[in-house]
């Protein structure tokens, strides 16, 4: 199972682009049918690099054939990067769940 790399993307798009092209087929990944998780990670998590229980959970999940949409924010209001992730330009959702690896409360 491949391990995505540390890249952070300006916008759904741009992920969307590279994960469902590049990195669904080689950790086959079926696009159209997988169930899409969206994770809310801690950024304080992933800068002091103690993100293996991320790194773990993302493998597990898409190991299983999910579709993993990990997001950040740099203070506890997540709903910037939720609704550009999360959500399609219409305001459809885009992922099945959300798991919050946060700790806190959603905000926003």
């Amino acid at each position: 199972h491949p391990v995505a790399p540390s890249i952070v993307f300006e916008n759904n798009q741009q992920y969307f682009e590279w994960y469902n092209k590049e990195f669904c087929p080689d950790a086959g990944i079926d696009v159209k049918d997988a169930p899409t998780i969206g994770i809310i990670l801690q950024k304080s998590h992933i800068n002091t690099k103690d993100d293996t229980h991320y790194v773990s959970l993302i493998s597990e999940l898409e190991g299983r054939g999910a579709r993993v949409v990990p997001i950040y924010s740099g203070g506890l209001d997540f709903s910037g990067p939720l609704e550009e992730y999360f959500y399609d330009a219409n305001g459809k959702a885009i992922v099945d769940t959300i798991i919050n690896l946060t700790g806190f409360a959603l905000v926003g």
